[in-house]
Order: C-alpha cells, then sequence, then structure tokens
C-alpha cells in the first residue's frame, strides 16, 4: 500500500514537472477557462434585451393611432425610430437591419374602434434572428391587450356600467401567467451555466488529452505504464489529479462569484451541487485520459477535439430538446457525461432542486465514468502490447 502512495505520488509530481515546462497546455488549462469565462458571461450581462428598434406606418394618423404609438415606444423593450406612411421603406429599413420589425396601422383604425368595430394591426418581424422578433411580438400584444382593454372600458363605462361591471365585459376569462424560474424570461440567466459548465467540460478534455497525447509524441507511455505498474486507474489519476482539483477550483469559482458577478441566480444547495461537479468533472478525466490515447501528438488533439465543443453543445439537450433530435442522436447523446449533467445543473441552480431529484442523472454520470474505467483498462492493455514504433504508426 507504502509502495503504490508513492508511486502515486510521483505520478503526480511527475505531470506536474510536464505541466511547468509545456507552456500549451498550461495556457489552455490556466488562463482559457478564467478568460472564456468572464468574456461570454459580460456578453449577456444585460440579460435580456431592451429598446429594440421599430418602425411605425402610419397611416390612419388619428388621435388613436398615435396614443398607440406613444404606448409602443413606452413599452421597455421597444423603441420607435421613426414614423411614417410608406410601407415599402420600412421593408428596406429591415433589409438594411435598421430596425427588427414594423407595425403598420391601417386608415381605418380609428373610425373602426370609434364604431366600435374590430381593427386590424399588421407586424412585420425580422425572423431571421428569433430573439428579438419574439421579444417585439410579446412586447406588441402586451401593449395592444392594454390598449384595447383601455378602449373597451371606455366604451361600456360609456353605456352606463360602473367600472367592475365593465372590467368582467372586457375580461370574462382572465389568465394569470406565473413565470416560474426565470421571471424575467432572460436568455442570459438560461444560457449563461450551461456555458460555463462547457468551458469546464472543454478546457479539461483539451488539456488532459494533450498530456496524453504527448506521453507517445515523446515516446514516454512505457515509462508512466510501468511508474504505475500496467494499471489504467493509477495512470489516469496519477495524470489527471492536478487538472481534476483545479477544474473542481474552477467550478468552485464559476458558480459563486462568477455567478454574483454576472448577477446571476443560485437557487439550489450549493453542497450538492458541487456533489455533482465532483462526479462530472472525474468523468471528464477518466474520457480525457482514454480519448488522449488515440493521438500521436499534442498538436493533433487539440486540432481535432477543438471541433467537438459545438456539437457537444448541441448533443447535449440543453440549446434543443433531447426528445425533437432523430433517435439515433438520442442514443448517441446518453453516451455523454454532458447530457445528464447539463440537465442535473440546470435544474439544481435554477429551479432549487435537491439532490434527490436529480439522482437519475446522478446515476447515468456514475454509469458512463464506470464504463469509462472499463475501457481504459481494455485500452491500455492493448497498447502495452503494442511495441512504441507500432503504436505511434497505428494513431492518428
Amino acid at each position: 500500500m507504502k509502495t503504490r502512495l508513492q508511486n502515486f505520488r510521483k505520478l503526480i509530481r511527475r505531470e506536474l514537472s510536464f505541466l511547468i515546462n509545456d507552456v500549451d497546455i498550461l495556457t489552455i488549462i490556466l488562463l482559457s477557462p478564467l478568460f472564456y469565462g468572464l468574456f461570454y458571461g459580460t456578453v449577456y450581462l444585460n440579460k435580456v434585451e431592451r429598446e429594440i428598434p421599430v418602425i411605425v406606418v402610419d397611416q390612419d394618423n388619428s388621435t388613436l393611432s398615435r396614443q398607440l404609438i406613444r404606448s409602443l415606444d413606452a413599452s421597455p423593450m421597444l423603441q420607435v425610430l421613426e414614423t411614417t406612411t410608406d410601407l415599402k421603406h420600412s421593408r428596406e429599413a429591415i433589409e438594411k437591419w435598421q430596425v427588427q420589425g414594423v407595425v403598420w396601422i391601417p386608415e381605418d383604425f380609428g373610425p373602426a374602434l370609434k364604431k366600435g368595430r374590430q381593427a386590424h394591426l399588421k407586424v412585420y418581424l425580422n425572423n431571421s434572428r428569433f430573439l428579438p422578433s419574439n421579444d417585439i411580438n410579446r412586447a406588441v400584444q402586451q401593449t395592444v391587450a392594454i390598449f384595447n382593454g383601455a378602449i373597451r372600458l371606455h366604451y361600456f363605462e360609456a353605456k352606463g356600467l360602473n367600472k367592475e361591471q365593465a372590467l368582467s365585459q372586457i375580461q370574462p376569462l382572465n389568465v394569470d401567467n406565473r413565470n416560474l424560474f426565470n421571471p424575467r424570461q432572460s436568455y442570459g440567466d438560461f444560457l449563461i451555466p450551461g456555458v460555463l459548465a462547457l468551458i469546464l467540460q472543454q478546457t479539461l478534455l483539451f488539456g488532459l488529452a494533450m498530456s496524453v497525447a504527448r506521453e507517445f509524441e515523446n515516446r514516454l507511455f512505457t515509462e508512466w505504464f510501468n511508474l504505475a505498474h500496467g494499471r489504467f486507474l493509477p495512470m489516469a489519476l496519477g495524470k489527471g489529479f492536478f487538472y481534476f482539483v483545479l477544474y473542481f477550483a474552477y467550478s468552485l469559482l464559476f458558480f459563486s462569484l462568477y455567478l454574483q458577478l454576472l448577477h446571476l441566480p443560485f437557487n439550489g444547495n450549493y453542497l450538492s451541487f458541487q456533489m455533482l461537479n465532483f462526479i462530472f468533472l472525474l468523468t471528464i478525466t477518466i474520457w480525457a485520459v482514454i480519448i488522449g490515447s488515440f493521438f500521436r501528438s499534442k498538436l493533433s488533439a487539440l486540432q481535432v477535439l477543438v471541433f467537438s465543443s459545438y456539437p457537444l453543445f448541441l448533443l447535449s439537450g440543453f440549446s434543443w430538446p433531447l426528445q425533437a433530435m432523430p433517435w439515433w442522436l438520442h442514443g448517441l447523446s446518453e453516451l455523454l457525461p454532458s447530457t445528464p449533467y447539463f440537465l442535473a445543473m440546470q435544474r439544481m441552480v435554477t429551479m432549487g432542486a435537491s439532490l434527490s431529484d436529480v439522482l437519475p442523472e446522478m446515476m447515468h454520470l456514475v454509469i458512463l465514468l464506470l464504463l469509462g474505467i472499463g475501457l481504459g483498462i481494455w485500452r491500455f492493455k492493448a497498447l502495452q502490447k503494442i511495441p512504441v514504433t507500432a503504436q505511434l504508426s497505428a494513431l492518428p
């Protein structure tokens, strides 16, 4: 037992001595997480869009149409950049990206409302950017609903009804919407925790896989293998120990200080959440060692893995529901540690889920961890049987 601990410490010291002299890996694991975590978070610092520019085409020019325009401009989400009568000019403004939407008030708008008839309002949205278009649509709908209610209230009061009676006529069925867990409907509140987790996963994968590939590049695999007496777990944990500790510290930093700096809520139990991070980072560590064993150099490992970030994010189910994916992609996503982690992370950070609530996702991660250990044992035993020169020629 004492000898095993000594060898384990030697493996850790060996890796640290390599890292001190490897600027490429140090840059990835020390600078990249801190920089990208703040950079991507700052992009979404405002959380929601404000003052989205729109044009109003007012072909009615009545008192009621001008009141509606003032109401639209008063919405915190909209900025009426211009009022015009030229619909063609407004379309050109959308095509030039000067505005994101056009509200068209037809010429019979005021007379129709005064006579109690239905008036039509047309909204043209630039759906090439779906977030602003959704925000414009929601703001216009809310403004029109309030404006319409005020007109109908005045109409029924003019008929002799008191305010309570008039309100019951206006809204015989009232829907009370309650936005849970993200009351501001902020895209930043939804996206930033996932981006921070992706940064942790990818930079850990890049750095550790490059370190493993360096063993083959410098023909040091046999030394590494013998120091661990040919056992995969000591090899993987000895090499990945510093990375794991460093990235666990990053997870503490990201989901405490970074969330506070970016004004993001954390609704779950912090200790339970870090237990989830512990299993997730350990799983990534094991799989990074296995993946790194398929490359002959650091450069080739980085060149291949750098293209994995966006596909892994898409397949995780964070940005697009898993049930909406083709069945074979859904099945593939179940093999990725990020899939159960992102689901559990989102529920714990945003919804305040407890550890028992995310137990299925935790068990999913444990299964992937055990699967990685089994695959790693098989992979490194196979590598031991291949001569060093053959190892290099067999790798990409």
